[in-house]
């Protein structure tokens, strides 16, 4: 694991030894061919990706055609459309893997060149929310930047797109 790399990108925060052994246990480094598919738009989800590094092309199934939305590098959080709701109402303790429903992936995720990611499933997270409450939040924090940044991007895409439809744009 490039612990520099998580600890600078993610965790905003040098870890320490117990942290690092604690995330040895629960999140698995694996790879990418360029072409392989990460993920199937619909397909179950449940497992949280880290991009280390390489490209991945988000393409969405949509009226019958496949559209780009984006390429994605390093830094990215894949998976997190999927990663599931919880099925509770109201407040209580955290959901147990059990209490989550099984959302489908909400785009198709494709190596655009070979990639290194940190994989984690949501049991995993399970695992870590019950020793490490703290680093739960930590990952939590990082997925709203990366949530916040998203709609901002998106927010503006339509700005601009209605600008055009309405002529003020070219």
């Amino acid at each position: 694991m490039d612990w520099e790399w998580l600890e600078n990108r993610i965790f905003e925060r040098t870890l320490t030894a117990d942290e690092r052994n604690t995330l040895q246990a629960v999140i698995q480094q694996v790879e990418f061919a360029e072409g392989e598919r990460i993920m199937v738009q619909n397909a179950p989800g449940g497992t949280l990706y880290l991009l280390r590094s390489g490209r991945v092309a988000v393409e969405l199934e949509f009226c019958g055609e496949t559209v780009h939305l984006a390429d994605v590098g390093e830094g990215a959080q894949l998976g997190d459309m999927s990663f599931g709701q919880d099925r509770r109402q109201g407040g209580g303790p955290q959901p147990r893997a059990a209490d989550v429903d099984e959302q489908g992936a909400g785009a198709t995720l494709i190596a655009r060149t070979p990639c290194v990611a940190y994989k984690l499933t949501r049991d995993d997270l399970s695992r870590l929310y019950a020793y490490r409450q703290d680093m739960v939040n930590d990952l939590l924090v990082h997925t709203l930047k990366g949530m916040s940044s998203t709609i901002r991007n998106l927010n503006e895409a339509k700005a601009a797109a209605l600008q055009y439809i309405h002529g003020r744009r070219t």
